[in-house]
């Protein structure tokens, strides 16, 4: 599949015309799918950072404090939803993230200590990274500065996990690649039964695709791929679980 649909001019999301009616049934019904995800997303995140902190002993210290930043982070969106009077389906949101833990499960159990850190520190922030630049434009106005805090946060994760995987690159390109290549499609698949939540909040699906393509394509580079080698590698993912 050719990368073309998945290189949008820009990086930033094209605000919505018009803001959501917050108080509305739709939007609360939406909003508790959509909710629920971000919190055991980060939740998870949090409990990844400090199983990493284990791996790497040299940096526990500041995987912890990652670690604790993402827990600050699933308080928060609680709080989003408690303002809203909307109750996540946080059984539903580890139902849906359920592939991506067992990967890093298994990645953990094989001293696979690059697919760990590909998959909480590149894919998984990745998607954050993505998801909460699409959503700010649209957040109700309690949550806009929760999430444009945790948006420079999540900046911060990416940073250490590109600084990690630049630094040893040669060594680690291909189990890297076998981690993007189960994980990278099981994130995006998430969208899938998720197009009519995303759209009822104001994100239209395949702009956050297109963000997460463009912010993933950004990393690549950063560790020190071509533009060119991370263009195929991305596109071929990410058709993969859009065809």
């Amino acid at each position: 599949m050719s990368a073309a649909p998945f290189a949008p001019a820009s990086a930033a999301p094209t605000p919505a015309a018009s803001p959501p009616d917050y108080g509305s049934a739709r939007y609360g019904d939406a909003f508790s799918r959509i909710n629920a995800l971000v919190i055991v997303g980060e939740a998870m995140a949090d409990r990844h950072f400090r199983r990493l902190a284990a791996l790497l002993p040299h940096d526990r210290e500041e995987l912890r404090r990652l670690g604790a930043m993402e827990g600050r982070h699933a308080a928060d969106f609680v709080g989003c939803g408690r303002h809203l009077g909307v109750t996540p389906d946080l059984a539903l949101a580890r139902r849906l993230l359920a592939p991506l833990q067992q990967q890093f499960d298994a990645c953990e159990s094989e001293g696979d200590v690059v697919g760990c850190l590909t998959l909480q520190c590149l894919i998984i922030e990745c998607f954050a990274v993505a998801a909460y630049r699409c959503y700010l434009p649209v957040a109700d106005p309690y949550a806009a500065p929760i999430t444009a805090a945790v948006l420079q946060d999540e900046d911060e994760h990416l940073g250490y996990g590109e600084q990690w995987l630049r630094q040893r690159l040669e060594a680690v390109r291909e189990p890297l690649e076998r981690c993007c290549r189960q994980a990278v499609p099981a994130a995006l698949s998430l969208l899938q039964g998720l197009k009519a939540d995303l759209e009822a909040i104001a994100i239209a699906p395949l702009q956050l695709i297109a963000e997460f393509v463009v912010c993933f394509q950004e990393a690549l580079e950063a560790i020190g791929y071509t533009p060119h080698q991370a263009r195929v590698l991305v596109a071929r993912l990410a058709g993969a679980a859009v065809a």
